[in-house]
């Protein structure tokens, strides 16, 4: 989606703004003239009414049609504008006179059923409006409005309202010319904010488009009003720094550059070293791991003597202190072939063959065999080794037995010597 443009916003700040508020204005004002308007009409028309519903009393009552007749002539030219006929009609809803008997009787006259006004009433049909105002005398106008018995009968007028339109049609004419008018005027208060801000706004965009691009010799010219000339030194303060900026920094690259090839060439010499060195360190590691290997193998042998000759004086007859003592001894000496073991695991572990052994075997035995060979220790040190067991921790796992009596063996002994009582 395409942003909206300075030069847009400019437009739409200036323009609508001002066109709705001219909208609003002439929306309100019209409308108000408008009702004006239908109240001028119905108060001059009430203003014709009620003097001939005055004076129509008499004629009436003595039956004199030509005083009438004159009366309403004169009234509807003089009020010819507006007026299209009077009528005056008797109690009975029968003509008594009219200033225009070419006229649309029927539309002046009360419908069958339709109740004589007690007041002045106005009735719209199509681009007429029709008033009606009841006729009594004075003393009948002093009696309750619902007595309508001694009605002498009622004025109708018949107004035309196109006179009204018009005026109420000028009316909007004007409202919409000071609308368009205004805006017109909106506009071009836009186009000079237009050329006096958006074109060097513009102007400076490009020029920082420019210098993004690495043309950093770019200037923004001319002499702007107001904060934009502000704006316009800013950027071309802007400008200068970075260019000054970029010519420290190729300096600086090239200097790093030079810097950069006498390092690569001290680190091309220390890299042979360190070949050299490394070679040194391997073959070193190769004679340690040989040594340990063959070590191990020598240990080996007479450990295993003492296994085998310890299992057998097990076999032969005993008392019970002697056959712990040389138990042991065994558990001990197996231990012990373990650790030998494991020095020769440090040169399986050089070669990557170190392997953990998978298998079976039993926690709480495992760990009564560690505090068997541990308890000489403690005892020594007046310490109390005890062994607990979680209930819920389960007896037959799986996994590497020797190694992890290895381990517990380090740490007890770590306690064991660390610990002066307890």
């Amino acid at each position: 989606m395409q942003k909206i443009s300075l030069k847009d916003w400019v437009v739409l700040l200036t323009i609508v703004p001002t066109t709705f508020i001219g909208l609003g204005i002439g929306g309100y004002f019209s409308y108000n003239r408008y009702v004006e308007l239908d109240s001028v009409l119905g108060v001059r028309a009430q203003s014709i009414l009620e003097p001939i519903a005055i004076v129509a009393v008499d004629p009436i009552l003595e039956k004199d049609r030509e005083i009438l007749r004159r009366l309403i002539g004169t009234v509807h030219r003089n009020h010819s504008d507006i007026i299209k006929n009077i009528t005056i009609f008797t109690a009975d809803n029968q003509i008594f006179v009219t200033s225009a008997y070419h006229g649309d009787i029927g539309m002046m006259r009360l419908k069958p059923g339709q109740v004589m006004p007690a007041q002045t009433t106005v009735e719209e049909s199509g681009k007429y409006s029709i008033f009606r105002t009841p006729i009594f005398n004075e003393t009948q106008q002093l009696a309750p409005r619902s007595v309508y018995d001694n009605a002498l009968g009622y004025i109708t007028i018949q107004v035309d309202r196109n006179q009204v339109g018009f005026q109420q049609q000028s009316q909007l004419i004007i409202a919409l010319a000071i609308v368009f008018f205004g805006s017109l005027i909106s506009a071009i208060f836009a186009l000079r904010m237009i050329k006096n801000v958006t074109r060097p706004v513009n102007s400076m965009v490009q020029a920082v488009d420019r210098i993004r691009e690495g043309k950093l010799e770019s200037r923004v010219s001319g002499q702007l009003i107001g904060e934009l000339n502000f704006l316009k030194n800013g950027i071309n303060a802007m400008a200068q720094s970075l260019g000054d900026y970029h010519d420290e920094m190729q300096r600086s690259v090239d200097q790093a550059t030079v810097d950069l090839r006498e390092s690569l060439e001290q680190f091309e010499i220390q890299n042979v070293e360190l070949d050299i060195a490394k070679r040194k360190a391997q073959e070193a590691n190769k004679v340690k791991s040989e040594f340990l290997a063959n070590m191990s193998h020598e240990l080996r042998t007479p450990l295993n003597g003492v296994i085998g000759f310890t299992r057998q004086v097990l076999k032969t007859p005993l008392t019970e202190t002697q056959r712990d003592y040389l138990q042991t001894i065994e558990r001990s000496a197996n231990n012990l072939l373990a650790i030998i073991n494991d020095i020769l695991d440090f040169s399986k572990l050089d070669a990557g063959k170190m392997v953990i052994e998978n298998i079976p075997f039993a926690l709480r035995e495992s760990l009564e065999e560690t505090l068997t060979l541990l308890a000489p220790s403690a005892h020594k040190k007046n310490i109390e080794l005890s062994l607990r067991i979680a209930q819920h921790l389960p007896d037959s796992l799986i996994g590497d037995a020797m190694r992890i009596k290895q381990v517990l063996i380090n740490l007890a002994n770590n306690a064991i010597k660390f610990t002066e009582k307890g």
